[in-house]
């Protein structure tokens, strides 16, 4: 046996195979019929990086007809007769194989063939038709295609048996994966040499770091850009760009990018280097004065950034072979004829974006050979990753900012510089199965252009790496959507950019390690059969849940929260599912996720963050690591970043969150944090302790010191707390939350649409005083879940199954006396006592009789509504729900002017505008007919001033008199 320094292989059917052992568990692979291997176009241009690193125990044996690679602990034998491949992992278990020797020749092309396992699943291949997951069964050309609006071909594809192979060739190959065989991977070209990268990992999160090792990591994207961007219809002039942003702004809906179409130049479609803005439509100024009042500067300073749309036919080899020859590692001068050169000056108008509209020249072209010396049909592949590659670098040498590059077509290499969407897709659901399908194949900044008009578009994609609306030639502006999804899209707006550190902290994850922000369910859930073709859920970051275009969901095994009712199931197991009002689709929440909010701003930067918002749902143990830097230079790379490790860990008796000090520092980092905790119970605690330190229960105070006890929401089912960041000298910050003495289990599994079954939500204490609370709000989806929660306690308490109708009975009764007690005449409200009594008599089932009370109590809703002052601006529209939902809050004009950023006098006028009526008069009404329920419910005037607002009950009693004309004791208790 004879020990040697490479793999250098002469075959004994007369061609030559190279061996290397790249980084531990990967190798590269490399055959021809000349024995000649001059480096890949994909690695000379730096795109591709083929750097063979020190790996332990690697070495190469040859044992007679057999040379043996090891890299790590994974080990490649190649068969010197013919170049057969056998790959095995560090268990020393075969991972895959070769069935017919390979081949490579300047004659016939290139191909290898390897068996297949009978239940192996198969992922990757980038944005290629047909749109599925699992690319078991298919034959897939790598060819990115003219005709298609976005084609991004990648070639590489990863196992369920933990391998995965990758292709380093920019030559037209075929990807054919148990198509004619079942059993057979092939992968062939007609042009071009055997060049493969096989890698050996544990699960598909380690196949994914070792390939974007080689293929580049994604780009980690400016912080703004995990917002909103917003394109205008085409033939759009600056005036009417300005009129699309000042409509976000007034409304307020947060979106940072504004990006315009191709005709924003002079010729549409200037693929020179001579182009400039179109001198009408886009006037611009080189006088720094004139330049604030240009519409670029009214953008910036509105908060907005600015793309632009352009093509390229440009000969861009010429730069490529420049860099290929320098030694600085591509930090040379570019040389007069970069292409980027002539876009300096945009940049230096004011422009933070590009994006490139591919026409991609080689079709135009075909025949054409290039500077570098190749043909079209070889660098198809690579030219729009070389404009993607040069734009990046051009920017971000001039502007020492990271580049938003947006791109619609590519290949291997392309996440390290741009970000991309998987097009306009009239079928949604293929949009989304190709952000997944991006994902898989280690492009983590991928999404799709908004469907805005349906309720479910605007909920997919606002749940997305990144969030575009593009409008081309409509008007696809939220403010020109009807009133019901227009509401809905400024909910949606707003939770995700309170979100951002969330999202953000997943992009930093990816820029590391290649694991995407949107992640298809086998990239978290391997080992879950039911996991390996789901195209229409995935999961947002490591905790959220989100399905798409579908009434059925499947939930994985653990503990999972409704996002939006706060309903508590356990998987696995699968659902179906209804979103509720205000809702466009499923969203669920793991149990043991720690989610970090920010406020709500109108675009990223407006506000100083110094307290964060940590949305926890407690489970058996939780973790999350949030990572902060200045969101727009390279400094991040150099250590000028934060990260703060959190944990969140219950059982039976407690809940304990600990947060760690921040580690490291970076340009603009607040000094001073603090956190706001919103950890979601199931009953109202024992006690709180911090630091050991037991806190107060303050629920039943109106103006209490946030930093020195806390409180609990019944209708939310949360404790707030505050804290701040541990001092100098501790490590972190700990809080425990003791569980009342009956804990409740920590998940509820539901079958069917009607909780009947199950546990018993928020408490089983004071369950008709939580419904009838939701009842004041009169907003359905506080309502509806408070419904739920009660049927749920009343259904499990009752001793016998024949009791439903006497629980039905009651819920009629609390929500008939609540319309009742407002002054409404039921019969009004719900179409007659005869009505009621008639649907009562005929029920047969606890189905039915949830399903009356789900009626009459829309009914009442519905009323309430009809008789809340009418207000079509949002901001009014807020004010109104938060004046109704907390009227024990602290509820002065200058505390909610505050709260929305306004000044006292503005929202005044704004509200008498509005609604007709004075601030102070309406918080005064809806504060005295509480009280007046609330008295004659038995309530003691002490509390009812409480909960009514007023820290006196003297002055209470003084309003109430005067508002009544009836002191408050001469509301005695109704007698039944």
């Amino acid at each position: 046996m004879d020990r040697v320094t490479d793999a250098r292989i002469s075959l004994e059917n007369g061609g030559w195979i190279v061996a290397d052992a790249v980084a531990s568990g990967t190798f590269r692979i490399r055959m021809n019929d000349t024995g000649l291997f001059p480096e890949s176009p994909l690695i000379r241009y730096r795109i591709v990086n083929a750097i063979t690193e020190s790996v332990d125990e690697s070495l190469s044996v040859v044992c007679g007809d057999v040379t043996t690679i090891r890299a790590g602990r994974a080990t490649l034998q190649i068969d010197g007769n013919d170049g057969q491949l056998r790959l095995y992992g560090p268990d020393g278990r075969e991972r895959l194989r070769t069935c017919c020797p390979p081949w490579s020749g300047s004659a016939g092309g290139f191909g290898a063939r390897f068996s297949l396992n009978a239940d192996e699943s198969l992922y990757g291949l980038g944005n290629v038709v047909p749109e599925q997951l699992d690319r078991r069964g298919l034959r897939v050309p790598m060819w990115a295609e003219q005709d298609l609006w976005a084609s991004a071909p990648i070639p590489f594809l990863m196992s369920s048996g933990g391998w995965a192979v990758m292709v380093n060739t920019t030559w037209r190959h075929t990807f054919d994966i148990g198509a004619a065989t079942d059993d057979i991977l092939s992968i062939e070209g007609p042009s071009g040499e055997l060049d493969l990268f096989l890698f050996v990992g544990t699960g598909y999160a380690q196949l994914l770091e070792a390939y974007t090792d080689v293929a580049g990591k994604p780009q980690l994207l400016p912080i703004w850009m995990y917002g909103l961007n917003f394109c205008p219809r085409v033939k759009s002039s600056a005036r009417d760009v300005l009129d699309d942003a000042i409509k976000f702004r007034r409304s307020g809906t947060p979106c940072d990018l504004i990006g315009l179409s191709a005709d924003w130049m002079e010729t549409v479609n200037d693929y020179s280097t001579a182009k400039r803005w179109h001198p009408e439509r886009f006037p611009t100024s080189t006088n720094d004065l004139l330049r604030q009042v240009s519409f670029i500067g009214i953008l910036q300073k509105q908060g907005f950034k600015l793309s632009l749309t352009l093509g390229c036919d440009y000969d861009l080899t010429l730069l490529e072979e420049r860099l290929a020859a320098d030694k600085t590692d591509g930090e040379c001068e570019e040389p007069e004829e970069a292409w980027y050169d002539h876009l300096r000056k945009f940049v230096d108008d004011g422009i933070s974006a590009f994006v490139l509209s591919m026409k991609n020249p080689m079709f135009s072209h075909p025949d054409r050979i290039w500077g570098n010396g190749m043909t079209s049909a070889e660098l198809h592949h690579l030219y729009p990753v070389l404009l993607g590659k040069q734009m990046h670098l051009g920017f971000r040498r001039q502007t020492n900012k990271r580049p938003v590059i947006h791109m619609e077509k590519g290949y291997l290499g392309m996440q390290q510089f741009v970000a991309s969407t998987a097009g306009t897709f009239y079928n949604a659901r293929h949009a989304i199965a190709a952000v997944l399908n991006y994902g898989l194949s280690g492009h983590a900044n991928a999404s799709t252009n908004m469907h805005l008009i349906t309720r479910e578009g605007i909920h997919s994609d606002f749940l997305l790496a990144w969030s575009r609306i593009h409008s081309q030639d409509h008007f696809h502006h939220p403010d020109f959507l009807e009133q019901p999804l227009q509401e809905l899209f400024q909910r949606y707006a707003r939770l995700r950019y309170r979100l951002i550190p969330y999202l953000y902290s997943a992009a930093h994850a990816a820029a590391r390690t290649g694991m995407p922000i949107t992640r298809a369910m086998p990239l978290l859930y391997p080992d879950d059969r039911n996991c390996r073709e789901l195209s229409r859920q995935y999961m947002l970051g490591d905790s959220l849940l989100v399905a798409v275009y579908t009434d059925q969901v499947y939930l994985p095994e653990g503990n999972w929260y409704d996002y939006w009712t706060g309903e508590r199931y356990s998987g696995p197991q699968w659902i179906a599912y209804t979103a509720p009002p205000g809702a466009g689709g499923p969203l669920f929440v793991r149990a043991g996720a720690i989610v970090p909010m920010w406020p709500s701003m109108d675009y990223i930067g407006q506000l100083r963050v110094e307290t964060l918002t940590l949305d926890i749902y407690p489970g058996p143990l939780g973790e999350f690591v949030l990572y902060e830097d200045d969101g727009a230079t390279f400094d991040y790379l150099d250590g000028g970043f934060a990260r703060t490790r959190m944990l969140c860990e219950a059982n039976r008796e407690t809940t304990t969150v600990r947060i760690s000090r921040r580690e490291g520092a970076y340009a603009g980092m607040v000094r001073n944090r603090s956190y706001e905790l919103i950890v979601h119970m199931e009953g109202k605690p024992a006690a709180v302790r911090v630091g050991g330190q037991r806190r107060p229960d303050q629920t039943r105070r109106i103006k209490a010191d946030p930093f020195r006890g806390w409180r609990y929401d019944r209708l939310a089912g949360t404790v707030r707390l505050h804290v701040e960041e541990a001092g100098s000298g501790e490590s972190e910050v700990y809080v425990e939350i003791v569980h009342p003495p009956k804990r409740i289990p920590a998940a509820v599994s539901r079958s069917g649409t009607v909780p009947v079954d199950g546990g018993v939500g928020r408490g089983e204490d004071g369950t008709d005083e939580a419904f009838v609370a939701a009842l004041d709000t009169g907003v359905l989806h506080n309502a509806e879940p408070a419904l739920a929660a009660w049927w749920r306690a009343k259904m499990k308490t009752g001793s016998s199954s024949a009791i439903w109708p006497l629980h039905v009975m009651n819920a009629c009764h609390l929500i008939v006396r609540h319309a009742e007690r407002s002054g409404w005449d039921a019969g009004d409200v719900f179409g007659g006592a005869a009505d009621t009594t008639a649907a009562l008599a005929q029920l047969q089932s606890p189905e039915q009789g949830y399903e009356l009370l789900l009626r009459l109590l829309g009914r009442l809703v519905r009323h309430t509504e009809e008789r809340r002052p009418a207000a079509k601006h949002p901001v009014v529209r807020e004010l109104v729900a938060i004046v109704e939902r907390e009227p024990d809050k602290d509820l002065s004009l200058n505390t909610m002017a505050e709260r929305f950023a306004l000044h006292p006098f503005h929202l005044s006028r704004l509200f008498k505008k509005e609604t007709g009526a004075a601030y102070s008069d309406y918080v005064m009404t809806i504060r005295m007919t509480r009280a007046k329920k609330l008295l004659e419910a038995g309530h003691k005037v002490y509390e009812t001033a409480s909960r009514c607002g007023f820290k006196d009950a003297g002055n209470f009693s003084k309003a109430f008199s005067k508002y009544w004309g009836v002191p408050p004791v001469g509301f005695k208790p109704k007698r039944e």
